[in-house]
Order: C-alpha cells, then structure tokens, then sequence
C-alpha cells in the first residue's frame, strides 16, 4: 500500500499536468500602476503646495518682523501712505541757488537785537558793502565769526539769487560750513555795536552785478544768523545750519 506522502505527489503532479501556462492580467496589472501612480503624484503635489505655503507665510512674517496671520480673516495693518500727503516736505539742510529761504523767525526781543543798518553800492560790477547793528540788554560779550564769515543772502521774490560764504550751485546738495575762526565784540546798554560785513560778490548762474543793479528794488539783501546761545556772561552766535536754525534773519532793500 502506497505511503501518504506518494499520494499527495501523485496527486499534485496529475493537477499539475491538468493545469493551463500560468499566466498574468496585464491589463488589470497596468490599470493598478497608472491608478497608484496617480495618486502618488497627487500626493506630492499637494505636499509641495503645502511647503511652499508655509514657506511663504514663514518668510511673511520674517520680513513683516511680526506674527504671520493664518487663515484668521484679519484685515492687513495700515499701509505706507504715498502721494502729496505721505509726509511733510523736508527742510533744506543747505543754502542752494534757486530754493526759497523764507524762514521766519520770532519777533527781535529779548536779550540781542540786531538790524541790517546799512547797505551801499560800491561798484556796479560788485556786490554791496553792509552794516549790522547789535544790541543789548545787559553787558555781554558776543563770539561769533569774523564779519566776512557772517551767512548772506540774495533774494528775489524769497528765493535765494547769491550771497555767501554758504550758497551751492542749483542742484548741488553738498555740505557746507565755514572756518571755524573766532571773533567777538563786547555790548552793554546804549551802547551798540556795528559791525561791518563787506560784501559777498558769489551770484546764481546767469545772473549778473549789473543786471541786479539795473532793477535793484526786485532784490532783498538778509543776514542770517544762527541759534543764539546765552551763557551768561557771553553771548554765542552759531553758524546757521540747517538754514531753518537761524534765530536772527534782518532783511533790506538795496539801494537805488
């Protein structure tokens, strides 16, 4: 009697004979890899979606220097204001040709007063000699700079046409300044002192001694000084820059 063990081979072998060439259902095989593939990509295309998104808001709020806002329906913070209104119009930091210079200053008072005493034609190929008177209220010595270093302008209709020592040409933004040499006059109570400027012969382009002196009630000659510091038993004038820091501006007409 045959063993168990050579049944089942002979068995096995008789289905074996009886069996079709194993075989595959390509079709189906190719379905399922387009399908996974399918998903696959997009899987990953959601995913990059995602890490850009994040990338962005992350690099926001970097550049934001704040807290990104996600998905929260908050309205954006006020934006930078633009046109005529964004911001005030600077003050000039130089004197330029062309730029008005109508700096207005309080009325003359207190402890120094000063006033454009004179201003005389010398030549009519020059610029005006000039006198200002100060005075004070209490005995005081002033400091300042030599009068030909005291800041004048020419105007035309409040726009500077010259002057000197600190006048660019028009467009010219560089900075200025002037030596910085001392000078100094003493002043007590009913006894002023005059002090004479000289005169400052530098003109903007195209304009010429002549052509001022053949029309000269369209211009105005101004002295301009800086802040004026008190300390005590002197009295300081500093160099008027920026143009707005002038405490004393005296104004006259130039001579017929």
């Amino acid at each position: 009697m045959p063993s168990d063990d050579r049944l089942w081979r002979d068995r096995l072998a008789s289905v074996a004979d009886e069996a079709d060439p194993p075989s595959f259902a390509t079709d189906r095989v190719r379905a399922r890899v387009r399908r996974r593939r399918g998903l696959l990509a997009a899987g990953a295309g959601v995913a990059s979606v995602m890490v850009i998104s994040l990338v962005t808001v992350a690099a926001a709020g970097i550049v934001g220097e704040g807290d990104p806002t996600i998905g929260t329906g908050a309205s954006p913070g006020p934006s930078t204001p633009t046109g005529p209104t964004a911001t005030a119009e600077k003050e000039p930091e130089v004197y330029v040709c062309g730029d008005r210079y109508d700096h207005v200053v309080p009325t003359p008072g207190g402890l120094l007063t000063a006033e454009v005493s004179s201003v005389v034609r010398v030549k009519t190929d020059s610029g005006p000699a000039m006198t200002v008177t100060f005075a004070a209220t209490r005995a005081v010595h002033v400091a300042s700079s030599p009068p030909s270093l005291f800041q004048v302008l020419y105007l035309k209709d409040g726009v500077i046409v010259g002057g000197g020592p600190m006048v660019n040409k028009p467009g010219d933004p560089s900075s200025q300044g002037i030596d910085p040499i001392r000078g100094g006059f003493d002043l007590a109570p009913g006894k002023p002192h005059e002090l004479q400027l000289g005169p400052r012969e530098m003109l903007c382009p195209s304009l010429t001694w002549p052509d001022i002196w053949a029309s000269p009630e369209l211009y105005v000659v101004a002295v301009v000084i800086g802040p004026v510091e008190d300390r005590g038993d002197e009295v300081l004038l500093n160099v008027p820059l920026p143009p707005s820091a002038a405490s004393l501006v005296m104004k006259a007409a130039l001579p017929d």
